[in-house]
């Protein structure tokens, strides 16, 4: 089957002196195979990221928070989200992108791992969680936000509403250590839930890249 994704000129062009992460490649290689299997990701890893997160929090929002949020305000505005009422932040971190999705929902609900990150974000529904196993009742969220975090399919899904969407955003792109190809993700989502009718929009902005998949009955009209 045909993958239903539009790809969208890009508006905000990339200026010259990306930054780059030498542990992008390896990093990507690990979220591939998180997004195939779950259990690559064990209680060790995710101790081990918790403690890392944690001791880049002092430095994460200088570092980022000037190039982070342009993919995701490019899909804000480009993605054809629709109207919802309530997100979630997986992979929030300091906050750098929780205050453009406030703008956007009424409702919004931060999670991260790190309590080092989550202790500079000020926002009043903060959750510590693993992505793996999130603390919410089925179907909780008509939309759910990630920004360079591992995609944990099968409990995104579960989390999601049956008509809802997903913003994946990458700040640098194909040098982001959580890149991953959008073709990979779509293909990931279809087969993690193969009775929704799936679509996606993506583009790129400044240094990274965005993609938009939006989850319907194939029995609505």
């Amino acid at each position: 089957m045909a993958r239903d994704i539009t790809s969208l000129p890009i508006v905000v062009p990339a200026p010259e002196g990306k930054p780059v992460r030498p542990e992008a490649e390896a990093n990507q290689k690990l979220v591939a195979s998180i997004l195939l299997d779950p259990d690559v990701w064990t209680p060790e890893l995710a101790d081990f990221t918790s403690q890392v997160f944690d001791a880049l929090s002092e430095t994460w929002v200088d570092d980022r928070s000037s190039y982070r949020p342009a993919p995701l305000l490019d899909a804000l505005a480009r993605g054809d989200i629709g109207n919802s009422q309530r997100c979630l932040e997986i992979g929030s971190g300091t906050g750098v992108l929780t205050s453009y999705l406030v703008d956007r929902w009424r409702d919004v609900v931060c999670v991260d791992i790190s309590m080092g990150m989550m202790g500079l974000n000020r926002h009043k529904s903060q959750v510590q969680a693993d992505a793996r196993a999130l603390p919410f009742p089925d179907a909780s969220f008509d939309t759910i936000a990630l920004g360079d975090a591992p995609l944990f399919v099968k409990e995104t899904l579960r989390v999601m509403a049956h008509d809802g969407t997903l913003i994946w955003c990458n700040a640098l792109g194909t040098g982001a250590p959580y890149y991953l190809p959008v073709d990979d993700l779509f293909d990931a989502l279809v087969a993690a839930a193969p009775g929704s009718r799936w679509s996606a929009s993506t583009s790129e902005a400044l240094w990274g890249s965005w993609a938009v998949f939006r989850r319907g009955d194939p029995c609505s009209s």
